[in-house]
């Protein structure tokens, strides 16, 4: 028998989870997701990457190589016409489709990278997501949304850092949550909700997700 993979919960309390293995358990919150298929389309993406990539290659050369494969290749681009919808945020649906949204387009970005042994990393700048190739200094931006063009950013250094993948899932959260609100669909967004629980928060963020969470329940009454 095929053992279970773990449920978005354990993963979200483990100390450095995998951002692939969590955004699929995510996503199977709220939907069937074939978990196997997904990640083995990013194996294949990595190894296409891996192979044209050389050892000696720059981080510009490494983050344009990932841009080719992944923007212009393959065409993974925004999703303009449906910008909010929920599907935008489930990584099966985003690799079958090549569209989805920022955040979504860059954990690919980031997996298929890891899968060659490039160092890129989610990056959440205010209002937008990216990633960047911190093997450079300063890192080398990319959007992913815009098909992978390299982008500058007046944003605080301190900002321009790399997101862990609990940050990636907490940001995913909140865009679902807010999509499902918009389409009155209470019980998703209640589940969103309380999935968000579920990650690490400081103190005073973890309270306001709580009181959110109260608020959204108290609406089925």
């Amino acid at each position: 028998m095929t053992p279970q993979p773990p449920s978005f919960t354990e993963l979200a309390a483990a100390p450095d989870p995998p951002l692939d293995a969590l955004a699929l358990a995510l996503a199977a919150e709220f939907r069937d997701v074939d978990a196997v298929k997904a990640l083995g389309k990013l194996d294949e993406l990595g190894a296409e990457l891996e192979g044209v990539v050389r050892t000696s290659a720059t981080p510009l050369a490494e983050a344009q190589a990932c841009a080719h494969l992944l923007g212009e290749r393959y065409g993974f681009a925004g999703d303009r016409e449906r910008y909010d919808h929920p599907d935008n945020s489930m990584l099966d649906l985003v690799l079958a489709r090549r569209r989805g949204l920022p955040i979504l387009l860059g954990v690919v970005y980031v997996e298929v990278a890891r899968r060659a042994d490039i160092p890129i990393a989610g990056v959440g700048l205010p209002g937008h997501f990216v990633v960047g190739h911190f093997g450079a200094a300063p890192p080398v931006l990319l959007d992913p949304f815009a098909g992978g063009g390299t982008i500058a950013t007046d944003a605080h250094p301190s900002l321009v850092r790399p997101w862990s993948s609990q940050e990636i899932a907490m940001r995913m959260l909140n865009n679902l949550l807010a999509a499902f609100q918009r389409r009155a669909d209470l019980g998703a967004a209640i589940r969103a909700a309380e999935l968000r629980l579920a990650l690490p928060a400081e103190e005073a963020l973890r309270e306001t997700l709580q009181s959110e969470s109260r608020a959204l329940r108290a609406r089925l009454n």
